[in-house]
């Protein structure tokens, strides 16, 4: 089974402000580079912390190794209020460049940001191929509590052919489990995580989708 995608977008409303506007989810584009990156550093920047703490330095930093084919986007008139990928043994949606990473970071940072985030980043998948692996999901403050993000996942997955989603998620992010939860993923084990005492977690929570 080839699970690339065989839509591009979908069309949602949504109220906002008190008033109602589209949200598009659709495939990422090169144009999002930038954007997605940003949003990343602003949903993950508890993460990015110990490394950098300027948003935009961290999206300088990320973006040279995104790859957009594997993201898809929450658009609101042209604006990206939320991001999310989808990867799978045969390749992850961001890889580290550890000369940006110094450029931005510093040399210090750099260095140690490239020994956390490949890791993280790049770890080989143990899914099957027709398993989707969901990582960073985040939305931009001001979109959030909205419901994009439960709507961004629902319909990303429905443009592509996998068959199971599998994602991850610590066991002190109580929203994130929430709104997993509320579309259909199962929990399915927990490992707990090494240096958790330092990180602020202790388990992540491994979540599974199955299409019926």
């Amino acid at each position: 089974m080839n699970p690339s995608t065989f839509r591009n977008s979908i069309s949602k409303f949504f109220n906002y402000g008190g008033y109602t506007k589209m949200v598009h989810i659709r495939k990422a584009k090169e144009a999002d580079r930038y954007d997605i990156a940003l949003c990343i550093a602003e949903g993950f920047e508890k993460d990015f912390s110990m490394l950098c703490k300027d948003h935009q330095k961290v999206a300088n930093a990320i973006e040279p190794g995104l790859n957009m084919e594997r993201f898809y986007v929450a658009d609101i008139k042209g604006n990206i209020a939320g991001v999310m990928a989808i990867s799978d043994c045969n390749g992850r949606a961001a890889r580290v460049e550890k000369a940006s990473l110094k450029k931005y970071f510093g040399f210090f940072n750099g260095i140690i940001g490239t020994l956390v985030l490949k890791e993280e980043f790049e770890r080989q998948l143990a899914f099957p191929v027709t398993a989707g692996y969901i990582e960073f999901v985040t939305v931009r403050k001001k979109y959030r509590r909205q419901g994009i993000a439960a709507t961004m996942l629902k319909e990303s997955m429905s443009l592509t052919n996998y068959r199971d989603f599998v994602l991850d998620v610590t066991d002190i992010n109580n929203d994130a489990i929430k709104c997993y939860m509320s579309i259909g993923f199962e929990e399915f084990k927990r490992i707990p995580e090494k240096h958790g005492k330092q990180k602020g977690f202790n388990e992540r929570i491994f979540m599974r989708y199955c299409r019926k």
